[in-house]
């Protein structure tokens, strides 16, 4: 039988692996978004979209590993496409984008 304590640290080290992803998008007049979660984002549509975005931050986790930024609201015309990691990118408004 399964001690209460190996039961408990298998259950934490599976949680440590799939931890959640993370995403910061920077924009041109100095505000920020973030958002985060833990499997595939499906397409998100930005609030803000008065400004350009010039830097994007993501941080993957074991179900995520590319981030994907879209012209479009509904995640129509891919512009731009990023691993995990800093990222400049081309300075212009976006109004999706997608983890996965």
């Amino acid at each position: 039988m399964v001690s209460l304590k190996t039961a408990l640290l298998t259950l934490a080290s599976v949680v440590a692996v799939n931890a959640d992803w993370h995403v910061a998008f920077t924009y041109a007049d100095g505000g920020q978004i973030t958002s985060h979660g833990f499997v595939n984002s499906g397409c998100v549509n930005f609030s803000k979209t008065n400004s350009d975005i010039v830097t994007v931050y993501f941080e993957n986790n074991i179900n995520t590993d590319t981030l994907e930024l879209y012209h479009q609201q509904g995640c129509k015309a891919l512009a731009y496409t990023a691993g995990p990691g800093s990222s400049n990118v081309p300075d212009q408004r976006y109004f999706s984008y997608r983890v996965y």
